[in-house]
């Protein structure tokens, strides 16, 4: 009887704790996506001076429980600043913004330097950058030209894990079966032709102190390419493939693995980053600024087999939507400007 009576207070007490654990997540993440500059592909059904951001990373971010805001990268930076403040972490997701000269280039900055002002003050902010999003960070931290060419677009590979892959906050919770399929499976989808190569991440100080790389690939001619970071200091992550492509984008044209372990990948890194989204505080003044910000205001169109992408969100004076249909969000909008 005894014995029975300390697994009951036993059980209640691990009920207590993760009762407090949880109690101390934000159970409603919003994080924000950097629109980019859409191309000549998208025409006519966007106009050319559009920004877009293709679904399958809203969706990418959503089947794992969070919210999704657009941070548009044609605002102006002091309002691309304030909604940074108020989300709870940012992907920067991937595509073909040019470096330096771009308004997704100038977004991602304030991005980055707003996750690691907010990180130094106790703040948890994660950021997550894939494919031109992770080159884009290892721009950002090596204060110069990081990347060069690889052949490497449309190349569905294993992970080659390093030492570090298997203590890190990335994969250190990821099942022993799907850390083997990564390993030995062609599950990783790359679409780059640019890429970090793992001499120019030695050479560079700065990226050494930031990151630590948890795999490398091989492209077509054995040219070697870091493929998976994590910042050492920050919540920071990146994967130079595309881990949301299992499950969200079709196209024929692609080599992506939908298989239920490809599906099982994405789905873990979903979660990870979603959760490590929980860990941070932000909030929006109001729900009615919050939804006035929320990717559903905007238009969702079928890529019509001209781009890589199934779905679009646009972002143009025209498809926003609210502005049209809703004149108290057009003013909580005004509002938030003022701010």
């Amino acid at each position: 009887m005894r014995n029975f009576v300390n697994l009951v207070q036993t059980a209640l007490f691990l009920i207590f704790i993760v009762c407090e654990v949880e109690s101390e997540l934000n159970l409603r993440p919003v994080l924000g996506i950097i629109t980019q500059k859409t191309s000549e592909v998208f025409e006519p059904l966007v106009p050319y001076n559009s920004t877009y951001i293709a679904s399958s990373y809203v969706k990418f971010l959503e089947m794992a429980g969070a919210e999704v805001v657009p941070i548009i990268s044609t605002w102006n930076k002091k309002r691309i600043e304030r909604v940074i403040r108020k989300v709870n972490g940012v992907l920067l997701p991937g595509g073909a913004a040019p470096f330096n000269e771009s308004s997704y280039w100038d977004a991602s900055v304030i991005a980055y330097k707003v996750a690691v002002e907010l990180n130094n003050k106790g703040v948890y902010y994660p950021l997550f950058g894939i494919c031109l999003g992770f080159e884009t960070l290892h721009e950002i931290v090596a204060q110069e030209n990081s990347t060069s060419f690889f052949d490497s677009e449309n190349l569905t590979i294993p992970l080659n894990f390093t030492q570090m892959a298997y203590k890190s906050r990335l994969f250190k919770d990821m099942s022993k079966e799907l850390m083997q399929s990564l390993l030995f499976d062609n599950i990783t989808l790359n679409m780059h032709k640019m890429g970090v190569s793992i001499k120019t991440f030695q050479n560079n100080e700065k990226l050494k102190k930031m990151f630590q790389i948890l795999s490398t690939n091989l492209d077509r001619d054995g040219r070697e390419f870091v493929s998976t970071v994590e910042g050492i200091k920050y919540p920071f992550y990146g994967t130079q493939w595309h881990p949301e492509k299992n499950i969200f984008e079709w196209t024929p044209f692609q080599a992506i693995n939908h298989g239920p372990t490809a599906v099982k990948v994405t789905q873990h890194f979903a979660n990870f980053f979603v959760n490590e989204a929980r860990r941070n505080k932000n909030k929006f003044a109001s729900e009615e600024e919050l939804e006035s910000l929320l990717i559903m205001n905007y238009k969702l169109i079928w890529g019509a087999g001209v781009s890589a992408f199934g779905q679009i969100y646009i972002f143009q004076d025209e498809t926003f939507l609210k502005i049209k249909k809703n004149k108290k969000l057009k003013k909580i909008n005004s509002q938030i400007d003022k701010k």
